[in-house]
């Protein structure tokens, strides 16, 4: 049993039957004394705890009586929460009791919170955080501070300190219950978390500013290419004309494959340019009929294409609205539209079914589905990247440009792109676009 327990609980036992040495009187003198002003806050406490005015204490005796019905139930009552807590004396911060939990034996006797918790000899300072009986006392009200306690070894700890005030009849606080809760580890987590969260965002801003100087560098490499790709052009098609009439048939054939490399690189070199500035040239975006761009597309964009490939467009149903670049998405729907021509099987006419369905995150999903080629499971992913060419699309014509431009038009608009398929049968890709509102609808109504 602790020292504050057994003092509240059964007072001390006078000693009997054995020689009183001197060291042995001396020791019962101090215990009694301590009993004394134990006995004596105490009373105080449940005068005020109880209403009852306090008793002057008895005078020590050797052998004392039971505690009287409310010190055991006080003791029972802060005995049984599972949690340390204390009652302190608002005026000499001496702390007048303590539940188990606090671990009361290693305490002595008599004890003042800052000794306790500090070593010192003089009330805190304020230096480790807020003093919880001073706010206490402040604000007349419940508080909540933090604060910091140190042990006989290591560093200190940081506790979060309730504590709630007594009052006396007269409405004056007396004392105050404390209770401690060590967070320390959630501070230090807390600190990681910080330091954590503060290192990657140094990174997302130095790979955004990294992504930005990729972009610009794309963009100015493809700009500033295609000046002198047009000069080799010229240079190459001058040098046709001039010898058409004294190259051999092998000088010809050789000045066509020149000629067709530098045409393809001027191509390629005009489709980067295009995808850096799919981020920088796009326009607002405003509510886009989706049913409008496909007639556009299949009436005079494609018109060509799909005369001769003598394919197919089925729109499936009424397409609705989403909320976009208008231009951007026109290309998107084009270049979709003339995969799925393009691609398809030898000796089977291409066929393109179009429809949307409902998708997560308020957004629609626009599927472009082909009984073309196909595409095997491991290549699906790679379609997207730029100027990637499947061997199974090798025999047509195009720079492998498209879907990745599309992958960077649906991630300006917040979407996704992907692609289903059966190798040899056929694919569907998909696209996922905002939905437009009728709020949007109505906002664009009133722009025009």
């Amino acid at each position: 049993m602790t020292t504050h327990t057994f003092l509240l609980a059964h007072g001390v036992a006078a000693a009997s039957g054995e020689p009183c040495t001197e060291d042995a009187a001396k020791a019962k003198t101090e215990l009694l004394s301590e009993l004394a002003v134990l006995r004596r806050r105490v009373a105080r406490l449940e005068a005020f705890l109880g209403g009852h005015e306090a008793q002057p204490p008895p005078a020590a005796t050797a052998n004392t009586d039971a505690p009287p019905p409310e010190q055991s139930f006080l003791h029972k009552a802060l005995n049984s929460i599972a949690f340390p807590v204390y009652i302190i004396d608002a005026h000499t911060c001496e702390i007048v009791l303590a539940n188990r939990a606090t671990h009361d034996d290693r305490m002595p006797a008599v004890t003042t919170c800052y000794a306790l918790t500090h070593h010192r000899r003089t009330p805190c300072d304020g230096a480790d955080g807020p003093c919880p009986i001073e706010e206490v006392k402040r604000t007349g009200k419940p508080v909540i501070v933090e604060h910091a306690h140190y042990a006989d070894a290591g560093p200190a700890r940081r506790f979060e300190i309730h504590a709630f005030p007594i009052f006396d009849g007269r409405g004056c606080i007396t004392h105050v219950i404390e209770h401690n809760v060590d967070v320390t580890h959630r501070r230090r987590t807390e600190e990681e978390l910080a330091n954590h969260k503060k290192s990657l965002e140094m990174l997302v801003a130095t790979l955004e500013r990294s992504n930005q100087e990729l972009k610009g560098f794309a963009s100015l490499a493809a700009h500033d290419i295609r000046s002198p790709m047009a000069m080799v052009t010229l240079a190459v098609a001058s040098l046709q004309e001039l010898t058409a009439s004294t190259l051999d048939d092998t000088g010809k054939k050789v000045l066509g494959i020149l000629m067709r490399g530098v045409k393809r690189m001027a191509e390629m070199t005009a489709s980067l340019y295009r995808c850096s500035q799919v981020d920088y040239q796009g326009i607002a975006f405003t509510t886009v009929d989706l049913n409008q761009v496909v007639d556009e597309v299949v009436s005079i964009q494609l018109f060509t294409e799909i005369q001769q490939s003598r394919g197919t467009i089925t729109v499936a149903e009424p397409l609705g609205a989403i909320l976009g670049d208008e231009v951007q998405i026109l290309q998107l729907m084009q270049n979709l539209i003339a995969n799925a021509l393009k691609y398809h099987r030898e000796g089977i006419e291409p066929a393109v079914t179009l429809r949307t369905r409902d998708a997560e995150h308020d957004r629609i999903r626009v599927e472009v589905e082909d009984n073309g080629i196909g595409i095997r499971e491991a290549d699906r992913e790679k379609v997207f990247a730029m100027f990637n060419r499947l061997d199974d699309a090798r025999e047509h014509d195009g720079l492998g440009v498209g879907l990745a431009f599309c992958k960077k038009v649906a991630e300006r608009h917040g979407g996704r792109i992907g692609v289903t398929s059966t190798y040899g049968s056929g694919s569907t890709f998909w696209v996922e676009l905002p939905r437009a509102h009728q709020r949007d609808m109505d906002l664009d109504g009133d722009a025009r």
